[in-house]
């Protein structure tokens, strides 16, 4: 069997301990999610999954004022092309799949330079560190929004930290889900399977 991440990869060989499971890092396409150090006064999410979380998370930020001046995009039906460039221009991207096999937009977000908040969906817990994102357990509405609210100050109080954080996450990502890595992991693979 061929897995996208390490969680899926412990839990099969927690279920069938005999079985072969091999892993396959996703690419994230450097041509298309670029990273941009320049940002607007921008949040994008996408409202697929956990609407109800997004909809509580986003009104309790605007409720309280800290929404005023930044723009909220969700990203639903949209292109690859057409995300990759709302993720360029935003400074944060708010996560809320849960569960996920790997959580591919919260990486290309990364890759992007948005700051990533939110739920890693089990997949992502593999990239989700925090010391370049901000993990949020599945359902703490109020820790989510506050944390919004920190980035939000940090961006205003302490902005290098913010672009440090940006450009450290966007780094992993490329090197660790690169085109190179994703093509040698599907000749192991292959490697594997053919040997069997």
């Amino acid at each position: 069997v061929m897995v996208v991440s390490d969680d899926n990869r412990t839990y099969l060989q927690q279920a069938f301990p005999h079985l072969t499971v091999l892993r396959i890092h996703n690419a994230i396409d450097p041509k298309l999610f670029v990273f941009q150090a320049e940002k607007k006064p921008q949040i994008c999410f996408m409202p697929r999954k956990n609407a109800d979380h997004a909809l509580q998370v986003i009104n309790i930020l605007k409720f309280a004022g800290d929404l005023d001046g930044i723009s909220v995009v969700p990203i639903e039906g949209l292109s690859e092309k057409q995300t990759a460039r709302i993720m360029q221009d935003s400074l944060m991207f708010l996560s809320f799949g849960y569960p996920e096999g790997f959580s591919l937009p919260p990486a290309e977000a990364m890759a992007c330079g948005c700051i990533v908040v939110g739920y890693h969906g089990m997949g992502g817990r593999e990239y989700f560190n925090p010391e370049f994102c901000f993990p949020i357990e599945m359902g703490d509405i109020i820790s989510f929004a506050r944390t919004v609210r920190t980035v939000l100050r940090m961006r205003r109080e302490e902005p290098e930290i913010i672009r440090r954080m940006a450009d450290k996450a966007s780094q992993f990502i490329r090197q660790t889900y690169s085109l190179e890595q994703e093509r040698a992991d599907i000749l192991h693979c292959w490697s594997v399977i053919m040997r069997d």
